[in-house]
């Protein structure tokens, strides 16, 4: 494309990016990234001598980010209780093949139980309104898995495929959040669980398909209505998902249908509704660095200057932690939590 930038650093993105006003974008991209890398790190702390080394690099990370000890370790617990802790990592699980395998195989357990919800919702709703039948929990996850190995293949989806996809993880979605205000599960935990993973999933897919529809379709639209006509629908389900009844819903399973005690269930669902947010925030600043970029290959650079800024940053924490270590220790704790959060 005539007018794309070739860069090696973000440093040299910044002259072009101030212009437009999205530098502070990135920073809140990575800034999440952080976070996320925190908690992960410390739901997953490894039982071995590496244990004392993470948590010096995670108090260093912490300093940044104005989390304290205890509240990671309320979060720990109740990601331990519920086991949740996937949701923590959910969207990074859901952008790359490696991840995604670790997700499903929790959500495909979970299939037979979820598909007959999505029967029942189906079944009811079809009563009083023409409905589309015959969604499948397990086919959205075969899809999804589908288009990550294709674009590790550098065989992206097609537009058309991937609003698809989209749709599906939509609707499916919608069912499930039916299937809990109608109370139709007789597994809540579970019901909770695929409703936001989901999300993630259709989180990652949505910003999948806005940039391959920019690209697409941008000089034909112009100036107008830049993104596809149902994606006012599709972020519904972000508002959804923040109204007062799923707080409802998420406070009684916590207190009714666990051990949690009381501050405990307020860290889990507002645990859950700050991925809501967050989520519906990556949808957002993604088609903001779209737009101010007008460039999706140099959308994709900048994207791989903030992942390594973001291991560059998360790396200098554990050689400062690790300084009386042996290197090789450093690295393999290092490199381990990486995996853990996803970011490798």
């Amino acid at each position: 494309m005539s007018n794309t930038v070739v860069v090696e650093t973000l440093e040299q993105l910044k002259p072009y990016l101030n212009d437009k006003h999205v530098i502070e974008i990135v920073q809140r991209g990575k800034n999440k990234k952080f976070k996320n890398f925190v908690k992960v790190a410390l739901n997953e702390l490894p039982q071995t001598e590496e244990k004392a080394l993470v948590e010096n690099a995670v108090n260093l990370l912490n300093k940044n980010l104005q989390l304290n000890e205890r509240n990671l370790q309320l979060l720990a617990n109740v990601s331990k209780i519920q086991k949740l802790g996937l949701l923590i990592n959910g969207l990074n699980l859901c952008a790359t093949c490696v991840g995604f395998a670790v997700m499903y195989a929790k959500l495909d357990s979970m299939s037979a139980e979820i598909n007959q919800q999505i029967a029942k919702v189906e079944k009811t709703v079809k009563k009083v309104q023409d409905l589309q039948t015959g969604f499948e929990f397990n086919k959205v996850l075969s899809d999804h898995t589908d288009m990550l190995d294709c674009r590790k293949k550098q065989q992206p989806y097609s537009e058309e495929k991937m609003r698809e996809l989209v749709d599906n993880e939509y609707n499916v979605l919608t069912l499930l959040i039916s299937a809990l205000q109608m109370n139709v599960s007789s597994d809540q935990k579970n019901t909770i669980f695929s409703i936001y993973s989901l999300l993630s999933m259709l989180t990652v897919s949505l910003m999948y398909f806005d940039e391959v529809y920019y690209q697409n379709n941008h000089e034909v639209l112009g100036a107008g209505e830049i993104w596809h006509t149902a994606h006012e629908k599709w972020m519904g389900v972000y508002k959804t998902l923040s109204e007062d009844w799923v707080i409802e819903k998420l406070q009684d399973y916590g207190m009714f249908e666990t051990t949690l005690n009381t501050l405990g269930v307020d860290v889990f669902y507002k645990g859950l509704l700050d991925q809501v947010r967050e989520e519906r925030e990556n949808v957002e600043d993604n088609q903001a660095l779209i737009l101010a970029l007008g460039d999706i290959d140099l959308l994709h650079t900048l994207q791989e200057n903030t992942d390594r800024e973001v291991k560059e940053t998360i790396k200098a924490a554990f050689e400062n932690a690790g300084a009386e270590s042996d290197s090789t220790t450093v690295q393999e704790a290092y490199n381990n939590a990486l995996k853990l959060a996803v970011i490798a």
